[in-house]
This record gives structure tokens, C-alpha cells and sequence, in this order.
């Protein structure tokens, strides 16, 4: 039962949010630990209304 929207941000790109739709936690924070090996700079983000705000704990 996914019902939140997570996302990917980047310290360098912070405009530039990629969507990773409704995920569990767990799930949305291993697709950004993978994504950290070629971009470390990334970090979780979820939709909080109409906007994005870092995921707490990130």
C-alpha cells in the first residue's frame, strides 16, 4: 500500500525532480542509493501537497 509520491533530487539540479511515483520508503530509498553510485549528490524527496520537499531523514 503505496501512498506516497517519492522523487529524486540533486544538490546541483534542485529544479530538476525525477518522479518515482507511489512507492513504499524502502523501495523509493534503494532506487536512490543505486542512483548515488553514478550521481552522489542525489537525495529522496516526496510530494508533500503540490510540492516536493526532501524526505525526512535525507
Amino acid at each position: 500500500m503505496a501512498s506516497t509520491e517519492y522523487g529524486i533530487a540533486s544538490t546541483s539540479r534542485p529544479d530538476d525532480i525525477e518522479p518515482l511515483g507511489r512507492l513504499n520508503r524502502r523501495a523509493a530509498e534503494a532506487v536512490v542509493a543505486d542512483s548515488r553510485l553514478s550521481w552522489p549528490d542525489v537525495y529522496l524527496v516526496r510530494r508533500t501537497g503540490s510540492s516536493w520537499a526532501p524526505a525526512a531523514g535525507q
